[in-house]
């Protein structure tokens, strides 16, 4: 067994083969590493942020820790199972990707609201969906305008990973 290493949320999981996605954060295979080549201490270090990627980091935030607390309404109202679970994972997600952005920005932790959700699936579906595409876009635009490679990086990456999200809340919804 080997230990590999997120180069977007620092943690590390531990496997016979490189993850094809991260176990915390979600992204792609491409960001992983076998965890000693991986500087872990500069993982969040940011010489020094842009205005406008702090700005964008901080809406970025926003968005993951209303998300975050909306999928966790959602999976504890939610009559499915197999509804409830796939809430319940993305609101870890969310709340790991939250923990990333906060990291960048070095805040101290975050406390999660509750938020309002139906009590109909579907709805719920919808309304992630709509969320989904609203993050995918932002964090798409928000790449291409970082001045800090590392950033535009991080920004890409949580992009890729709410597409997954679309395409896995469009197949719940069929």
């Amino acid at each position: 067994m080997k230990s590999y290493r997120c180069t977007i949320c620092g943690e590390i999981s531990l496997s016979e083969s490189v993850p094809a996605n991260c176990p915390f954060c979600g992204v792609a295979e491409r960001y992983i590493f076998i965890s000693d080549k991986v500087d872990g201490d500069g993982i969040f270090k940011n010489r020094s942020l842009s205005e406008e990627s702090r700005m964008n980091l901080i809406q970025a935030l926003n968005m993951e820790t209303h998300n975050a607390s909306f999928y966790k309404c959602a999976s504890e109202k939610s009559e499915s199972e197999e509804v409830r679970a796939l809430f319940k994972r993305l609101a870890k997600n969310e709340r790991e990707h939250a923990d990333i952005i906060r990291k960048h920005l070095e805040l101290d932790s975050i406390d999660f609201l509750e938020e309002e959700c139906s009590i109909d699936d579907i709805e719920n579906i919808e309304q992630a969906i709509i969320a989904t595409k609203e993050t995918m876009s932002f964090y798409k635009g928000a790449s291409i305008d970082s001045k800090e490679s590392k950033i535009s990086i991080l920004f890409n990456a949580l992009a890729e990973v709410e597409e997954g999200y679309l395409k896995v809340l469009v197949q719940a919804k069929k």
